[in-house]
């Protein structure tokens, strides 16, 4: 199974989207509904779930992007990925601590639990929307037997050799948390 996935993030990072999207539905029903108190209250208890979650995936997404192979157009969607990913995990912490506050003092929801909730879902969106276009457009993360070509036999002719392949000895070491990206580019994280 490593050979074919790389590491964790991609088996758990639909639970963050899963949770915070169920508990703002949740958190509308309440809304709509505010004489069954139990949807308010499973709304509340999936924002903590969350934000657990979305903590979780976020730091098998470090790994992640620490360890995967790409290439410069794929390095600047895994930027954008992990800024959004970044903001929506704190988001969500800070108003699981902050919603955990209030029902421990047993204060109902503030106003404001549910527009927050729209937007941190809809943030989480774009997150998993970005992680997919790593994944589908640019194959990072993806096992490079998926794209094997079966060898065919090259044709002979007489043509001068190519130049040979640069040496160890000739490329430079790296320096730390830097990577040489499929292209021939360098960079560090």
């Amino acid at each position: 199974m490593p050979e074919i996935i790389p590491n964790w993030h991609p088996a758990v990072v639909h639970f963050p989207i899963a949770l915070a999207v169920t508990s703002t539905l949740l958190l509308l029903l309440g809304r709509w509904r505010p004489a069954n108190p139990t949807f308010t209250a499973s709304g509340r208890l999936l924002v903590l779930g969350a934000a657990l979650s979305a903590g979780f995936a976020a730091a098998l997404g470090w790994y992640a992007f620490q360890t995967v192979e790409h290439d410069g157009a794929g390095h600047l969607v895994m930027l954008s990925h992990r800024n959004w990913a970044l903001a929506g995990t704190a988001g969500l912490i800070a108003l699981a601590a902050w919603d955990g506050l209030r029902q421990r003092a047993e204060r109902p929801p503030h106003a404001a639990l549910l527009p927050i909730m729209l937007v941190l879902s809809g943030s989480l969106g774009v997150t998993g929307w970005l992680g997919g276009e790593m994944v589908y457009r640019h194959g990072i993360g993806v096992s490079a037997s998926a794209f094997a070509v079966p060898e065919v036999a090259a044709p002979t002719t007489t043509e001068l050799p190519a130049a040979a392949p640069a040496t160890v000895a000739e490329t430079p070491a790296l320096a730390p948390n830097e990577h040489i990206h499929n292209d021939g580019k360098r960079h560090r994280h």
